[in-house]
């Protein structure tokens, strides 16, 4: 599910989102056209509210007007920050968002056609690093808003605390969010998806190798 390396800052993945990723600058194929988030986003847009209008497991989900995911909260998870599993999301000291390691469970389907394409259980021990997924995913577990080192706010993800231990939650993401115009097994390019997340654990980002 890799996206990025390194996690910047969530606004600016939107930005480039909604701007579209075009690094077309030297290019001198007149054939070539650059990938157009927004157009995704349009066209995409009531074929998400009917989806999530005709399933009844989707009964009660709301749509983040900022991104155009559609999420339904299905168990809360951690609530109270002096547990010490619940995970504050920060950023470091070059001020970008931290991506911390998440344990989950998950199933992914296909809004087209509601067939799983995969599906997972992660075993204890096993993490995947949160600026390593998709985009979808990354909105999903940040905290709808974060402070950063300057002391701005700034808009990320969906929920109050973001995605903690023992949060459950359902995201039904257009194709910006997902994996773009790319192909891969299972999913054609510009596909919307639906995703239920079962959150086992969310650690702080891994010390560097060597420390």
């Amino acid at each position: 599910m890799s996206m990025k390396t390194t996690m910047k800052k969530i606004n600016f993945l939107i930005i480039a989102l909604i701007a579209g990723v075009a690094f077309t600058g030297c290019l001198k194929d007149k054939d070539f056209e650059p990938y157009d988030a927004q157009k995704y986003l349009d066209l995409e847009a009531p074929v998400l509210k009917a989806y999530v209008e005709e399933t009844p497991e989707l009964e009660g989900a709301v749509k983040d007007a900022e991104t155009g995911i559609w999420y339904k909260i299905v168990e809360e998870g951690l609530q109270d920050e002096e547990d010490p599993a619940f995970y504050t999301y920060n950023f470091n000291n070059n001020n970008d968002i931290e991506a911390p390691r998440i344990r989950v469970n998950y199933e992914g389907k296909l809004v087209e056609t509601g067939k799983t394409f995969e599906k997972a259980e992660m075993a204890a021990g096993k993490y995947m690093s949160l600026g390593g997924v998709i985009g979808g995913w990354q909105v999903a577990f940040l905290p709808k808003e974060l402070k950063d080192k300057n002391d701005k706010i700034i808009k990320t993800g969906l929920t109050e605390l973001g995605l903690q231990k023992g949060s459950k939650i359902r995201i039904v993401m257009p194709s910006p969010y997902g994996y773009q115009n790319q192909t891969r097994s299972g999913i054609p390019a510009n596909s919307p998806l639906d995703f239920y997340i079962e959150v086992l654990e969310v650690l702080p980002p891994a010390a560097p190798s060597g420390n």
